[in-house]
């Protein structure tokens, strides 16, 4: 364990859970969390462009290596329980994929409960997506993903994808995954202390937001689990042995392989959830990434190379 990741979880643990999970607002939560990169891990913004487009009738932030052309592009989605999260609180991690992986990454703004519930964000993630599609100045292959709903809504869209025969992405890629809004999963319970970030009585709040009714939760449109998941594209799943979302990852896995899916479940010790999003200040962060590049030279052997 690097001594970054030995205080990062520290400060999760006494700082970021009990205030971001119990005493702030959503208001505040939103503030703070946009902020927060920016105040302790301003990114590598030297190396890159960043400016905002709008595509599909959706805004995005696109992030552009300034070193020769892009190899590909990673369309992402941030994570913030269906309520909470931008581009600008997810450039700890989004820069780093630009710059490590020398990828064009675009990141829409889509819609946030409770002011917008689902499927609000569906429809965006898909016009964003569909968008993307038509323009030319965004190289391939073309990667989807995210992380934690981010991810369930990268999985979700490439199901919807491959349900209206439209392009799939040539890849997908979950990092700490919400793709069970039941809360069923038995590391809910069982790493409920052992996870530095969040909380049972968190993910109940954000879902109460994001659905109408609750018995949407098992919907294969709101939770990827339960839809049937053959012929999707190569998939990687990382997540951490200590997070409340790890089995999360792991069912999935487990159905993908019994789908004749080809993923790859990457499973990292002690790490905080998300932990990507720290890559600027955090080595583990950043070898995850490294390790994404990796899946995707591997996997998109038939497509130009992704850098690594």
């Amino acid at each position: 364990m690097s001594i970054q990741n030995f205080f990062l979880k520290k400060y999760l643990r006494y700082q970021y859970k009990p205030r971001f999970n119990e005493q702030l607002d959503l208001q505040q939560v939103r503030i703070e969390l946009d902020s927060v990169i920016n105040t302790y891990m301003p990114p590598p913004c030297g190396f890159l462009d960043i400016r905002q487009e709008i595509i599909g009738g959706v805004s995005c932030e696109c992030i552009t290596p300034k070193r020769g052309r892009a190899k590909g592009t990673f369309f992402y989605l941030h994570g913030g329980m269906f309520v909470m999260g931008s581009p600008l609180s997810h450039r700890g991690v989004t820069c780093v994929l630009a710059n490590e992986l020398n990828l064009n990454v675009v990141v829409p703004t889509y819609r946030l409960a409770p002011e917008h519930p689902f499927p609000a964000a569906v429809d965006d993630v898909w016009a964003a997506y569909q968008g993307l599609i038509a323009e030319s100045c965004h190289p391939a292959p073309l990667i989807v993903g995210g992380d934690q709903c981010g991810a369930g809504l990268a999985m979700i869209l490439g199901l919807a994808l491959r349900d209206a025969g439209e392009r799939l992405p040539d890849a997908l890629v979950g990092v700490s995954g919400f793709y069970d809004l039941t809360l069923t999963s038995e590391s809910m319970a069982r790493n409920s202390e052992a996870d530095c970030c969040c909380t049972l009585t968190a993910f109940r709040r954000g879902i109460g937001y994001y659905l109408s009714d609750p018995a949407l939760a098992a919907r294969p449109e709101v939770s990827p689990l339960f839809a049937s998941l053959d012929g999707l594209p190569p998939v990687l799943l990382q997540v951490s042995d200590t997070e409340m979302l790890l089995d999360d990852s792991r069912n999935l896995a487990r159905a993908l392989e019994k789908a004749g899916g080809q993923v790859c479940l990457d499973v990292w010790e002690d790490v905080p959830s998300c932990w990507h999003i720290a890559a600027v200040g955090l080595p583990e962060g950043r070898s995850a990434i490294k390790r994404i590049g990796k899946f995707l030279n591997n996997t998109l052997a038939n497509s130009e190379r992704i850098a690594s």
